[in-house]
């Protein structure tokens, strides 16, 4: 039995004709003869009765007519909801992220991308980039955003979003405040803050300082950029944290001076290389990128507006 079969069955029923319902269906009636005459053969029960003065429907025409009419409205509702997803008009994407990159740039983002895709439901993780590389590697996750090098990186595709350094952020009252550059080795007697063990800068930036001679003195480890430009505020400590993170929070009370050698910050979105990838998690993951590149080309003032 096929699915076209019943169609042309239930058609023929509700036009109580062979002729009318050939002429809906757009086929011609010896075609749909056969479909029907082909049907009662495979079920071994005639299901119409008919003279060229009566049209009517056997007993087991009847059920299979109501069966057939409730089959044929939930496979249509399948392919509408098939059709739904591959246009992306709902759907679930599992995203992990830092939470000092969710709170600086996804926002405007985010209600961006609802407004164009209202059915569509985001679950956020907030993670360090360690975990996040391992969220989407297990398939926790469906995208995630990443401090770069990652571990394995063959598992994934990624694109690069940002492509900028790490400064250190002081108290204007302390000396390196006054310096046009600071070079690594002079942290090493420095009370430090950066990001916490989850995060890729923290082991890059403790590498780094041990090709410089030394282990830096990390007192402080927090992904919370309020709380660390506090700290750095009170003279508790000096910070190391990626330009674009530390600039929303500056104040006449703090100062960025650049680092050598630098340290780079790159952040890249990351997806697994194979696997299913849903309607969603691409609408979401161009989306993103699209964002990221309007912001690197200026294009900040009209994301604001909604464009």
């Amino acid at each position: 039995m096929e699915i076209q079969q019943l169609k042309y069955f239930v058609e023929v029923v509700r036009q109580e004709s062979f002729t009318r319902a050939a002429a809906q269906l757009f086929v011609t009636q010896p075609m749909l003869t056969r479909a029907i005459k082909s049907l009662e053969e495979e079920l071994s029960i005639r299901l119409i009765e008919r003279t060229s003065k009566s049209f009517y429907l056997t007993d087991a025409g009847q059920v299979l007519y109501d069966r057939a009419q409730d089959f044929l409205l939930q496979y249509d509702d399948i392919f509408q909801t098939m059709a739904d997803v591959r246009s992306v008009r709902t759907g679930e994407v599992r995203l992990s992220i830092p939470g000092v990159l969710l709170e600086v740039y996804f926002p405007l983002l985010l209600a961006r991308f609802h407004r164009h895709f209202p059915g569509i439901d985001i679950s956020v993780v907030e993670e360090g980039s360690k975990l996040v590389a391992a969220a989407v590697s297990s398939g926790r996750a469906d995208l995630g955003l990443v401090m770069l090098p990652v571990d394995e990186p063959y598992r994934f595709e990624s694109k690069t979003l940002i492509s900028d350094v790490c400064q250190l952020a002081v108290s204007r009252h302390h000396p390196f405040a006054k310096l046009s550059s600071v070079n690594l080795q002079d942290l090493k007697n420095e009370t430090i803050l950066t990001f916490s063990e989850t995060a890729t800068l923290h082991d890059t930036f403790i590498r780094m300082c041990g090709e410089q001679g030394f282990a830096p003195r990390i007192a402080y480890k927090s992904l919370m950029t309020r709380f660390s430009m506090k700290m750095v505020g009170m003279q508790q400590c000096v910070a190391v944290l990626p330009l674009p993170i530390l600039q929303p929070d500056l104040c006449e009370e703090l100062v960025t001076v650049p680092l050598e050698p630098v340290i780079p910050w790159e952040i890249a979105i990351i997806r697994r290389r194979e696997g299913y990838r849903s309607f969603a998690a691409t609408q979401l993951f161009d989306h993103i990128c699209e964002h990221f590149a309007a912001l690197e080309g200026g294009g900040a003032e009209e994301l604001k507006n909604g464009a």
